[in-house]
């Protein structure tokens, strides 16, 4: 069931209104990006109430629902959503553990079939994968070599449903131990393997607390062209925290100012004509015991007040809209 302000939003037809202000670029939900879960009404909900105009789907749930039923059923909720709010599908997360032994990953290869051609029905364009931090099997010149062919080979897949593969790294400290070789932890290493993928469907998949843990800066960021970016996660790291030591839990909700500053991050893109889904982001643990509504609230207010601050428009949550609408009461008699 809709919160009341999202029902009553729904109810009288403000969404025409609410489409006027979407800014090209999407202002992203990723429920996974803020580590919480949920249903897909429930997640729906929560990106229409904080004004989100897109959202990333969890396509092998919908896979499973689709093949207990049918498409139609199994993307009710969305459609609608995107009828009635032109809401956007940011992308979705392959879940392809890149580090898995050759028949595994075999296997992880042969289930993306059935997921993309789904994917290309609803007429999402955009899936993301992580690189592996560090690894068991290879020195790390013999494993890039190995990564750039299991990436181009799920590119080629991709591409041939018109989807876009955006590539991310995870920087994460805690994400090497134990592993006899490091891999790809830093923005140099992070860059130089997306670009030897050599697909032309192929882009980076940013995440600034990665970033800025990885050893990278602005000016990296600032060579790179739209094209050359999927999408964009925004996260900050701890005060407290030391980049060199940071670990994955470490990240929190974006702030504007920082190692890397977020607002010229968002100017930038806007000056380049980026048109992908920007989400925010934080560790779940950095919000222990908080509500899921709680925790999306925090990065709605964190984005929010960064595209405020990069001279973007934002569009104003339904509650808002609804307390705008003037009393009239009933005439009697």
């Amino acid at each position: 069931m809709l919160s009341p302000a999202v029902d009553a939003f729904w109810r009288l037809s403000i969404p025409i209104k609410y489409e006027r202000i979407f800014m090209k670029m999407i202002k992203n939900f990723s429920p996974g990006s803020l580590g919480i879960n949920g249903r897909q009404t429930e997640l729906l909900e929560l990106a229409l109430t904080y004004a989100f105009n897109g959202i990333d789907i969890d396509m092998h749930e919908m896979l499973r629902r689709s093949q207990r039923t049918d498409v139609a059923d199994a993307a009710k909720y969305l459609e609608a959503a995107r009828k009635a709010f032109k809401i956007r599908i940011g992308g979705f997360d392959l879940g392809i553990n890149l580090d898995a032994d050759e028949e595994t990953f075999t296997a992880q290869v042969a289930t993306l079939h059935p997921l993309a051609e789904l994917a290309k029905e609803l007429g999402i364009t955009r899936a993301y994968v992580r690189v592996p931090a560090a690894t068991d099997r290879l020195p790390y010149h013999e494993y890039f070599d190995v990564q750039t062919a299991r990436l181009k080979q799920i590119a080629d897949l991709l591409a041939v449903r018109e989807i876009k593969l955006g590539i991310g790294f995870a920087a994460g400290k805690e994400l090497e131990e134990g592993k006899e070789f490091p891999f790809i932890r830093n923005v140099e290493g992070f860059i130089a393997l997306v670009k030897a993928v050599g697909s032309t469907n192929v882009g980076f998949y940013i995440d600034t607390w990665d970033w800025v843990v990885g050893d990278g800066a602005m000016d990296q960021l600032s060579e790179l062209t739209a094209d050359e970016i999927v999408a964009v996660r925004l996260c900050s790291l701890r005060p407290e925290s030391d980049p060199a030591t940071a670990k994955s839990n470490e990240r929190v909700v974006p702030t504007q100012e920082g190692l890397l500053d977020h607002v010229k991050v968002i100017t930038h893109l806007v000056e380049i004509g980026f048109t992908g889904p920007v989400s925010p982001g934080a560790s779940g643990a950095s919000y222990k015991g908080q509500t899921r509504e709680s925790i999306v609230q925090r990065g709605q207010v964190a984005l929010d007040e960064i595209f405020t601050a990069a001279g973007l428009t934002v569009a104003p949550l339904p509650k808002d809209l609804i307390e705008d609408i003037p009393y009239e009461p009933n005439p009697i008699g």
